[in-house]
């Protein structure tokens, strides 16, 4: 997606590249990692973001999971997201709802590693 897509006026560029950033430094380095990927299809003006799986999620078995704990619940925590969709993946509110209380507290990032070791 571009950063002059129609779906973003003027004052919601910062929430697309918060977006952006979150995604490039801390969602597709693990889904590449699998061989898979994840394209931003769209940020909408009320901050519903639309994506899709690439590669090898497309087909992975636990590419639901991976939506709903991984990708979902970290763009939420962006100031300006209501909402994150995934192309192909059917999950009610109330499963989304009750994954997000679960794991609410969780981080999913890596750790970085000391140098001092």
């Amino acid at each position: 997606m571009s950063r002059s897509s129609g779906c973003i006026s003027g004052k919601d560029f910062t929430l697309l590249d918060q977006v952006v950033d979150v995604l490039e430094a801390e969602i597709r380095p693990l889904l590449k990692i699998h061989g898979g990927g994840v394209d931003l299809i769209s940020v909408t003006a009320d901050g519903e973001v639309h994506l899709e799986f690439q590669g090898a999620c497309r087909g992975c078995a636990l590419h639901s999971v991976t939506y709903a704990i991984g990708i979902r619940l970290r763009l939420l925590e962006v100031p300006g997201v209501s909402d994150v969709v995934m192309k192909g993946i059917r999950l009610s509110k109330a499963a989304l709802d009750r994954t997000a209380a679960m794991y609410a507290g969780y981080s999913f990032q890596i750790a970085q590693q000391s140098s001092a070791n």
